[in-house]
């Protein structure tokens, strides 16, 4: 059994380029990567009229976090058939569930090793601008700034204007963010994990750059 085995944790506030760190890395490294947005989209999207699903899309919809309970659930079920490390985007993303990974990790310490936090920084301002002006690839999930075309050029799929990627929403989601972030940023200061904060106000690439020589 592989006794070495890391999670990596990718936190931020919406828009701070996570989720794309996230991705890149995990791609790098050949590591299966997940966040709890996708997670909670699959959900939406497969679950019907489910009463348990709806209320999962109000909050989503509104952009207000999900309760630890149901995110906490996702996660054990993917870090139980992971097979090798791991990349986590923004999560955990509370106490509770940052409680819940570092009891995983000591409940499972024949297996996983350790946690290192990589922690992108950015105002809230600079996120919200770049989330309205954002398209995503309907199939690869690609992630673009303010272009024209509607064509994913890495797959050829659609590119969609996200419900939540709005102005009215985004100051939301930041604001319901931004306590519960503060508050892991110092758990983690002070845990046994690695803990590495990176200027997201840079450039993909040089982000990109930072992380690989920090990590």
């Amino acid at each position: 059994m592989n006794k070495d085995k890391i999670i990596y944790v990718f936190l931020g506030i919406p828009a701070s380029g996570k989720g794309t760190q996230a991705k890149i890395y995990a791609q790098r490294e050949k590591m299966e990567t997940v966040s709890s947005g996708d997670l909670i989209r699959n959900i939406i999207s497969s679950g019907g009229d489910d009463p348990f699903v709806v209320d999962i899309k109000k909050r989503y919809d509104e952009g207000i976090p999900q309760p630890d309970g149901v995110v906490i659930d996702l996660f054990d079920k993917f870090l139980n058939q992971a097979k090798g490390s791991v990349v986590l985007d923004n999560f955990p993303f509370s106490i509770g569930q940052a409680d819940f990974l570092t009891q995983y990790i000591k409940n499972h310490a024949d297996e996983w090793s350790g946690i290192t936090i990589v922690y992108i920084d950015l105002d809230p301002e600079v996120a919200i601008k770049r989330a309205i002006s954002r398209k995503i690839c309907s199939v690869c999930g690609t992630i673009y700034g303010p272009i024209e075309d509607m064509v994913c050029e890495k797959c050829g799929g659609s590119l969609i204007v996200r419900s939540d990627d709005n102005e009215e929403t985004m100051r939301t989601r930041i604001n319901h963010y931004t306590p519960r972030l503060n508050d892991l940023v110092r758990y983690y200061e002070k845990s046994d994990a690695k803990f590495i904060k990176i200027d997201g106000s840079k450039t993909i690439s040089e982000v990109t750059e930072l992380i690989g020589q920090k990590i």
